[in-house]
């Protein structure tokens, strides 16, 4: 770059800046805190528990460590992962030209280098079970292997093996002691705890000193394979922040640091991806290296990559501050990957923020959007706080640290989201998920001593909700972690998708019973790649055997499957429901890989507070085969008739297509049952959080289709009690196209086996076609709902005692068969004997209109709707509008 440019661009960021650089001092420390923040922290830790249980944690851990190196110095020291042999203290490692491994060394130090990490995962065996990190004491001192000695899981042996990915994270494990020794040392002024961290901080540097980032592909850092694990060395540049009286006190040479930082600096500046999560994701070591830098020229041209400019080459590279939350942050501040990614980049940015705030940059100021971003992910959590597992993702949650950090600027700033702030706040510490005396030196350091005293409403749980990007919808009904009901519709092209083409989860007792698999072993791994990325291991349809990505991919990143497309949806995302018992999903997906055409409709029907139900109707045009496939958590599964006679299931080996993309071949225990003409109930039986027993009931009205039940490979998003275990599946499957003979299922959560509402479930089969549905759902004490579904508003339904035309409707009656009520999904009109609801408008059809009606008796009656609707009820015509 031209330097004239360059120190005009800086100049351009000074001025900008000017207020965040009249207020800059170049003490230490200077990233989390300043010095003269030291007695508050002392204060916080005396008055508030919670600070004083994170100091002695840390006090406790370290405390060992540092009396040990007291009298033998080198023991932590030779433990640390380097190169130590003469000849062998490398300088460059290079990679395999794609950044997933190292294969060759070069160069020799005149002292010992810092090992990187050999591989960009962890090790794993042949059929993906983990292996397990020895503790730092079961290293061996002085180690001049490249592998190391790992227990395998499967055998309860232990293999020499390459450690790969463990090479950083025992690194980052003594790391980290280094960092609590510095802030005790801060805090207290024990030099025993600085000369620990010190020697450990030097060793480091002295050996990355007169290393070079990994040559290879730009995905490659600086100590690791990736620059997502120079993240593991984070805590070093925010010891030396803690640490540099005493190392100047000391005569540490300074100036070797200086290097290493700016080698930090301009590694993740340059190099990982700007279009996916990796450069969010180092944002905080990039700014903690960035500010550390004594030369102000120096750090000013590295901040205006942080700040306003992107580096984009190719792929690499990284994306300013300004772009990212153009870019990268819906409106709400979800970041546009699946939820478990969230938390990844947003945490590091809202750190790199939080720190930038702390010297002077009002970035929160600037881009408000950040504050959203730090609760953004409560807005679509099930009632048990978890996200759904859609995408390369395990089973997150709403990030308490993060709103804690935002929190901080939030209350600095007077700002009006610190009520809102505060709310999500409450909803997260009332459901017991979050112990602030878990939150660790960050924590400590930086939180407020008490949350904001405002008031604050209860957090306002959105009925429905969609997350563009990918295309997902979700429908809430009731917010009670064990009565609440919640489902999500998910399918679409983004960075890190599935193939799923349009997939479902089910929420129910307190748990997500109907899952979404998640991640494999690792995305590399074959079980990744041919099932937990694919079709199967979701619940949706395959088309013909064959759906897939175009072309075929199993591996992390962007999969081209298309993306679903909302046809209606009441109540629309954010918007208040006509009713409080019902809501619904109408949505389309073309199956590229096969020209399938599909709809989903998918709905909740309330029945009481503490009970209720989901409807799915799926409809799939491929002429060859049709599998629907639903997972959900569980001990066992078993299909029975009407009367509960469990099906006598034979031994199958499920139909598989050529390569069978959709993944098919991982299912075991596989059995099956054809010829099936009556309808067909399932239960799954599972326990819950606590241990309970809780049931998946599952009516399938008769249809000529064969059932087949199976097991699952172990997954990982199955909740506490089914982690990493292999759980019960079932699908139907027609060889023939399933769209004017569409898939009916009604799930009902029960925590009873024998108590559930539900007692049958029937097609009207004389209603049904290509275009409609209706079904009967009957209750154990006399009270039932027909439920019907159109293809779009103007479809019709008629019968003696009821009419439809819409995209979803429900017609309840109680124990004595007497109306009830009558609710209208994005339609025109719906009636039962003598209560009719059409929608007002000149036209035809008039305007589509959703719209519920419940009867009290032939003369009380109540209405809500989203547009103007006419109502005869028992002859008396009432005009409704949004005023009324």
């Amino acid at each position: 770059m031209n330097r004239v440019v360059v120190f005009l661009f800086i100049l351009s960021v000074s001025v900008f800046y000017s207020i965040g650089q009249d207020q800059y001092q170049y003490g230490h420390p200077r990233l989390l805190v300043k010095d003269a923040e030291k007695k508050d922290i002392l204060d916080k830790i005396e008055q508030h528990e919670w600070a004083r249980s994170i100091f002695n944690e840390h006090y406790d851990k370290v405390t060992p460590y540092v009396k040990r190196h007291e009298s033998a110095p080198e023991w932590i020291l030779d433990r640390y992962l380097m190169n130590r042999v003469e000849g062998k203290r490398y300088t460059h490692a290079y990679d395999d030209g794609e950044g997933h491994c190292i294969v060759r060394y070069s160069g020799n130090a005149p002292v010992p280098t810092v090992r990187v990490s050999t591989h960009k995962r962890n090790p794993v065996t042949e059929s993906g079970a983990p292996y397990v990190m020895p503790s730092i004491e079961e290293l061996v001192p002085n180690d001049t292997s490249m592998y190391m000695w790992l227990l395998n899981t499967e055998t309860g042996k232990k293999d020499f093996i390459d450690p790969q990915q463990f090479v950083s994270v025992i690194n980052g494990e003594i790391n980290d002691l280094a960092l609590s020794a510095a802030v005790i040392y801060w805090l207290k002024g024990d030099e025993s705890y600085a000369r620990f961290a010190a020697d450990i901080l030097d060793q480091w540097a002295q050996g990355v000193y007169y290393q070079e980032p990994i040559v290879g592909a730009c995905r490659t850092g600086l100590l690791d394979i990736q620059t997502l694990g120079d993240n593991r060395y984070q805590s070093l540049i925010l010891a030396y922040d803690f640490l540099y009286p005493f190392l100047k006190k000391e005569g540490y040479e300074l100036s070797r640091y200086q290097n290493v930082f700016e080698k930090f600096a301009s590694t993740l500046t340059f190099r990982g991806f700007w279009n996916n999560n990796w450069y969010a994701a180092v944002s905080a070591t990039l700014v903690y290296a960035t500010l550390s830098l004594d030369d102000k020229e120096k750090q000013d041209y590295y901040l205006q990559f942080v700040l306003e400019r992107d580096t984009i080459d190719g792929a690499c590279g990284r994306l300013s501050l300004a772009t990212t939350v153009k870019e990268w942050l819906t409106p709400d501040g979800h970041w546009k990957e699946p939820g478990g990614y969230h938390n990844f980049p947003v945490s590091n940015l809202i750190k790199a923020a939080f720190t930038l705030e702390k010297n002077g940059y009002p970035v929160f100021q600037q881009y408000p959007a950040l504050f959203g971003a730090t609760y953004a992910m409560l807005k679509y959590s099930f009632p048990n706080l978890y996200v759904s597992a859609f995408g390369d993702t395990g089973r997150a949650f709403q990030s308490p640290e993060t709103l804690e950090t935002g929190l901080v600027v939030a209350a600095g700033y007077n700002r009006p989201e610190v009520p809102g702030m505060m709310a999500a706040m409450n909803t997260i510490t009332g459901h017991g998920i979050y112990d602030r005396s878990k939150s660790g030196l960050m924590g400590l350091l930086t939180y407020l001593p008490d949350f904001p005293d405002v008031e604050t409403q209860p957090y306002a749980w959105p009925r429905s909700g969609e997350l563009d990007f990918a295309r997902f919808y979700f429908q809430r009904n009731g917010t009670d972690e064990k009565r609440g009901l919640m489902y999500g519709v998910q399918g679409a092209s983004y960075n890190h998708n599935h193939c799923n083409g349009m997939a479902m989860e089910l929420y129910g007792c307190g748990e997500v019973m109907g899952i979404d698999a998640g991640t494999g072993p690792n995305y590399e791994h074959p079980l990744h790649q041919g099932y937990f990325s694919q079709w199967a291991a979701h619940n949706t349809v395959v088309a013909a055997g064959r759906s897939s990505s175009v072309p075929f991919s199993g591996a992390a990143g962007k999969k081209n499957i298309g993306q679903v497309e909302l046809a209606a949806m009441e109540p629309l995302a954010g918007k208040n429901g006509v009713s409080p018992y019902h809501s619904f999903t109408d949505t389309r997906y073309l199956d590229i890989s096969t020209q399938t055409n599909q709809l989903r409709t998918m709905g909740i029907i309330r029945t009481s507070d503490s009970t209720g139900y989901y409807i799915d109707i799926f409809r799939s045009d491929n002429p060859v085969s049709n599998d629907y496939i639903y997972h959900n958590i569980g001990d066992s599964f078993v299909f029975s008739d009407q009367s509960g006679n469990p099906l006598q299931m034979e031994p199958a080996k499920y139909p598989v297509v050529e390569k069978d993309h959709p993944g098919f071949r991982f299912f075991t225990e596989v059995e099956k049952k054809e010829d099936v003409r009556e309808n067909v109930r399932g239960l799954f039986s599972a326990k819950g959080g606590q241990g309970e027993e809780i049931f998946m009931h599952v009516f399938l009205p008769a249809s000529d289709k064969t059932y087949y039940r199976a097991k699952s490979p172990a997954v990982r998003t199955g909740g506490r009690q089914y982690f990493n275990r292999p759980l019960p599946l079932f699908t139907v499957r027609t060889e023939k196209e399933a769209w004017t003979d569409p898939f009916i299922a009604v799930f009902e959560p029960s925590g009873s086996k024998d108590k559930n509402t539900i007692s049958s479930v029937e097609r009207i089969a004389e209603l049904c076609d290509g275009e409609n549905t209706a079904i009967r759902v009957r209750h154990a004490d006399g009270s039932s709902q027909i439920i019907l579904q159109g293809n779009g508003a103007e479809r019709s339904i008629q019968s003696d005692h009821f009419s439809f035309s819409g995209s979803f409707g429900v017609i309840s009656l109680d124990v004595n068969g007497n109306l009830e009520s009558l609710y209208l999904g994005e339609g025109y009109h719906i009636a039962y004997d003598g209560v009719k609801v059409n929608a007002a408008g000149s036209s035809a059809f008039g305007t589509p209109t959703s719209a519920f009606v419940r009867i009290n008796g032939k003369d009380e009656y109540s209405v809500s709707g989203n547009q103007p609707v006419k109502i005869d009820v028992y002859g008396t015509i009432i005009h409704y509008s949004l005023t009324d």
